[in-house]
């Protein structure tokens, strides 16, 4: 009651009419107070309104017949669940709280702020350079300026465009000369081995052409130096002529070569072949004009050229027939692929599925002396006639004479045994290992520089790793230390397989799966399985990993596993060497141009570990990374491979000796093709200057006769060191 005003009495207010449940205390409500007075009267809270509103409230206004009340009641009431309580400021005046009736509205949460539009950024070009001048000598220079760039950009453009142009065009002529159509069709293999089984008069012909030349050369002798006191020189008629009856007889055995000629320059592909068909031509016809001139022809040395071609032609039968028989005997061959950029952007040598029917096609495809041929004989052709006819214009020589002897010394012919001999050679060596070469095709194939894929087995086979010893270090059973390591190997194809699928037999192993797998750099497996981390490896791999090693387990041949960080078990093995894989490692270290790559996925196989077991320099030895050696080894490794061998087992002696036969005879066939063109060259040059200054001395039959002999001794020699290499 202390807040009601001084001249109020409380005592005096309540004197009329006085209750007899009034306070005792004299002390009065307001409600009772007001009751009194007759200016109370009790009204329902109005209900709160929910609606939004601007944040920026007005004051309300005050009602001007309000009464304030004097002081707050004692007995509060509870407001309803909707209406916001009061509370009044200290800084409000208690009088005007009791003289005026307040009203608030609901205090609403101020709208979200739009969030602001985001740009959108456009790409509007590079901004020209400022321009100096603003006068239209400007604007003209602007425009001369992005006219040049415009046909720039286009010239560059046309430059990119052509030279792509051009490479692919070098790429598909390069696919073509690669994948040229067989010269002969063989529907299967069989169809194939039946064609060179059929017996052949070519060995009969090539003995009477070798009687033919060697009768020839006698003849030649007899009309160059006398004999038993006897000068045939007296007699060169006769003996020209029987030179002559010679070269014309070996001719008519030559006809299957001569027959191929015709057929080569009808396809517009002028070989070795094909000139020697027009040389034939030409020293017959010089043979009669010498006959009647009583000079000796050029008859012994064209003899010597067609026992030459017989001689070839017989060998690369006989090549082909060998190596067809050992595809035959073949019941599921594996094939030596070359896959382009394997490896580093390098070419590798694989071993994959084979095919017999694209190995005969392959087979039947022209070798590298028609190749060569083909763009050395025209070109000859052509030189010989023009530097003949320019030796005829000064030396006023016979020009058929001429031109007979210039072409006789241009022509190679070591080109007809230049890859044949060796074919023959390594395909009867191959033939005892089970191994083919497809002709040329193959040969060029596996040949070049490019890497060698070595795999597990390949170095140790599944008989040369053995278990020594294993001892347990864990609490956990036999049986789940060797499921856990048996299935880690399983799940990385380590060449351990066989030895932990052994193991799991007869130490009755529990079967498990792993849940993720992984390999590391350092030498080691790492794996999960139900929930244990499984850490598999050598023993430096176990310190890399920090794996507590207790006392006395370190052992250098060992397979260390882990799990969950403890050591659990290890594995004693031993290496045996084998005297197979040794010589077959050396032969691919010691190849030129051969890479060996190490594709192994048993850690324990490494450079370092080869040296100390097999006793062999490791420096040209390859060791890629541990995700690289997983991919090569893989069989998705190959994928469009070029086939060029096949082999009747897949093992790692056989692979190595028949890519490194492949390899011999592609090297030995380039080597005799360059000698004879450089014999034919050097040839033509001597030849024309002979010709040119007139010595008719110095070109004659045997002078010629013992130059072609000369040029064709290295080839004899190169061709014949492919059985040793």
């Amino acid at each position: 009651m202390s807040d009601l005003p001084k001249n109020q009495n409380p005592e005096q207010l309540n004197n009329g009419s006085a209750s007899g449940d009034a306070p005792q205390s004299g002390e009065y409500s307001l409600e009772e107070i007001m009751n009194e007075f007759g200016g109370w009267s009790k009204k329902e809270p109005e209900p709160v309104q929910t609606e939004k509103k601007e944040p920026e409230q007005p004051e309300p206004e005050k009602p001007k017949n309000a009464e304030e009340p004097s002081a707050a009641p004692e007995q509060k009431s509870e407001p309803p669940d909707n209406v916001i309580a009061f509370v009044p400021s200290a800084s409000v005046p208690k009088a005007d709280m009791m003289a005026d009736t307040l009203r608030f509205a609901p205090v609403a949460a101020p709208p979200p702020e739009p969030e602001p539009e985001r740009k959108v950024w456009t790409y509007r070009g590079e901004p020209e350079p400022p321009e100096d001048d603003a006068s239209p000598d400007g604007e003209d220079k602007k425009a001369v300026r992005r006219e040049k760039k415009a046909a720039a950009r286009e010239k560059k453009r046309d430059r990119q465009l052509a030279r792509f142009q051009r490479r692919q065009l070098k790429l598909q002529k390069k696919k073509e000369r690669r994948d040229e159509p067989p010269e002969v069709v063989y529907t299967s293999l069989k169809e194939a081995c039946d064609a060179y089984a059929r017996g052949s008069s070519l060995q009969l012909r090539l003995f009477l052409s070798v009687l033919l030349s060697l009768a020839s050369i006698a003849v030649l002798v007899l009309s160059q130096y006398p004999l038993g006191g006897f000068d045939y020189a007296a007699s060169e008629r006769l003996l020209s002529v029987l030179m002559l009856a010679g070269m014309l007889v070996q001719a008519l055995l030559c006809y299957d070569v001569f027959i191929d000629g015709v057929s080569q320059a009808l396809r517009l592909h002028f070989d070795h072949t094909s000139l020697l068909l027009i040389l034939t031509l030409a020293a017959a016809a010089d043979s009669f004009f010498a006959i009647s001139a009583g000079r000796i022809p050029f008859c012994p040395v064209v003899s010597a050229e067609l026992t030459v071609a017989l001689w070839g032609r017989l060998s690369e039968r006989r090549a082909k027939r060998k190596t067809l028989k050992a595809v035959s005997a073949m019941e599921a061959p594996s094939a030596a692929v070359r896959e382009e950029k394997a490896w580093h952007g390098r070419d590798c040598i694989f071993r994959a599925e084979g095919d017999a029917d694209t190995f005969v096609r392959r087979l039947e495809q022209p070798d590298a002396a028609r190749r060569m041929m083909r763009i050395y004989a025209p070109v000859l052709l052509a030189a010989t006639l023009t530097l003949s006819f320019l030796a005829f214009r000064h030396s006023r020589e016979d020009f058929l004479w001429t031109w007979t002897a210039m072409l006789i010394a241009a022509y190679p012919m070591g080109v007809f045994l230049a890859f044949a001999r060796p074919f023959a050679i390594q395909s009867k060596r191959l033939f005892r290992s089970g191994g083919a070469v497809a002709g040329w095709f193959g040969a060029r194939t596996l040949g070049g520089e490019c890497g060698l894929a070595i795999e597990d087995n390949d170095l140790f086979p599944k008989a040369n790793v053995t278990l020594n010893g294993m001892k347990i270090y864990s609490d956990r059973s036999v049986s789940q230390i060797i499921g856990y390591a048996s299935a880690v190997v399983e799940t990385a194809g380590s060449g351990l397989v066989p030895l932990f699928q052994e193991m799991m037999k007869n130490q009755n192993g529990r079967h498990y799966t792993v849940d993720t797998f992984r390999r590391y750099e350092g030498g080691g497996l790492g794996a999960e399985i139900r929930g244990d981390v499984i850490l598999m490896g050598s023993l430096a791999f176990m310190k890399l990993m920090k794996v507590r090693m207790p006392e006395g387990t370190k052992v250098k041949q060992a397979v260390y596993l882990s799990i969950n960080g403890e050591l659990a078990g290890v594995f004693a093995l031993n290496y045996a060497p084998a005297s197979a894989a040794r010589s077959s490692l050396i032969a691919a270290i010691r190849a030129n141009g051969l890479i060996p790559i190490l594709a192994t996925r048993d850690f324990m196989i490494t450079p370092q570990f080869l040296k100390h077991r097999y006793k062999v320099s490791t420096d040209r030895v390859e060791f890629p990374t541990v995700e690289e050696r997983a991919r090569l080894s893989s069989p998705e490794a190959v994928k469009d491979g070029v086939q060029g061998a096949l082999m009747a087992r897949a093992s790692f002696n056989s692979f190595v000796s028949t890519v490194t036969a492949a390899r011999s005879l592609c090297s030995a066939a380039r080597g005799s093709l360059v000698v004879s063109a450089a014999g034919g060259l050097l040839g033509t040059m001597i030849l024309f200057f002979l010709t040119f200054i007139g010595s008719a001395g110095a070109v004659t039959s045997w002078n010629l006769l013992l130059y072609e002999l000369l040029w064709l001794l290295p080839v004899f020699l190169i061709t014949g060191l492919v059985g040793r290499s």
